[in-house]
């Protein structure tokens, strides 16, 4: 370790397999799916389901999946891919010579864990700001990366001074980052008839344990709505990827989208607010299974608006979080 004192900050994602094939998409299935934060069952229940059903087979399925969205020229997921791109644009903006940035993910590598390591080797870090890429704060995203980092210093005799952020579904520059997406492809796609908020679902048991999650999912969209001057039946929210029997969140984006064609509605935008990076969840079940859900129910034009990824509003964003 070296004597220079400096502040790290560490954004934080929840993470992808590290490879296309079926052996790493099960590790990082394992290492998710382990966590009692993120599936609650009596472990005696859950194990066999994980490791007799859900690993085997979801693991395979899974890799059509990733390869139709994987990001070909890094060789890597788009979430991954982005999350490295946030750091590097973080870290050009970040002058300081006393100021390390780095990335980590949850349940693959670069997990936690070795970041931590890799800077208190290198350095004398003073301060600890880590930020979780999630808007919206959750007990099953946002909260694994306390239990992860406060974990990591339990037996440590020397801590730095810990700040992690819990979220930032209102923050101003957030909020504009989402919305001026959402104007640019207006401006080259038109606008659609709705506006579709896609939000990852959540066991409604979570929320009724108190959850802030589905709160502050309609916080971030009122923000949205009221910049983009929209009226109540010019936009819709719903829920994503359920996993498992139980009762979740709803109205459930594929029913919903299924129902507005149904119905006579012919084009929509749909944009996904509770995701920083495009990832599985945005671009393969929205940007393609959904559309042709839709189409195929009568719908016209489809129009998928992406995350903010690397924009230059997103680092101004981490900037400002930092």
């Amino acid at each position: 370790m070296t004597n220079q004192k400096i502040k790290a900050i560490i954004l934080v994602n929840l993470g992808s397999p590290d490879r296309l094939e079926v052996r790493a998409i099960r590790k990082f299935l394992q290492n998710f799916l382990s966590d009692r934060r993120v599936i609650g069952l009596p472990r005696l229940l859950w194990i066999p389901i994980l490791y007799g059903v859900i690993l085997p087979f979801r693991s395979s399925k899974l890799l059509k999946k990733y390869r139709e969205i994987w990001h070909n020229k890094s060789n890597s997921s788009p979430l991954v891919h982005y999350t490295k791109l946030q750091a590097n644009n973080l870290s050009q903006m970040v002058t300081t010579n006393d100021t390390i940035i780095r990335y980590a993910f949850s349940y693959s590598t670069p997990i936690i864990s070795d970041i931590l390591d890799e800077l208190h080797t290198s350095y004398d870090v003073e301060t600890l700001r880590v930020i979780p890429l999630y808007p919206q704060f959750s007990s099953t995203t946002t909260a694994p990366i306390f239990d992860k980092i406060l974990g990591y210093y339990k037996t440590k005799k020397s801590i730095p001074s810990i700040s992690i952020l819990r979220g930032f579904a209102d923050n101003v520059l957030y909020i504009d980052a989402v919305v001026n997406k959402i104007k640019k492809s207006f401006e080259i796609n038109g606008r659609g008839e709705k506006l579709i908020f896609s939000y990852h679902s959540l066991p409604v048991a979570i929320i009724n344990a108190g959850d802030t999650y589905y709160d502050e999912c309609f916080l971030t969209t009122k923000h949205i709505v009221k910049l983009l001057g929209l009226e109540t039946d010019e936009w819709v929210i719903t829920f994503q990827s359920k996993f498992g029997a139980n009762k979740w969140l709803s109205p459930v984006t594929t029913d919903t989208l299924c129902d507005l064609a149904k119905s006579g509605i012919k084009s929509i935008d749909i944009v996904c607010p509770g995701f920083v990076s495009d990832c599985l969840e945005t671009l393969e079940e929205i940007a393609i299974m959904n559309k042709d859900k839709f189409l195929v129910n009568g719908g016209v034009h489809y129009n998928y608006i992406s995350c903010i990824n690397d924009s230059e509003l997103t680092t101004k964003l981490l900037y400002n979080l930092c």
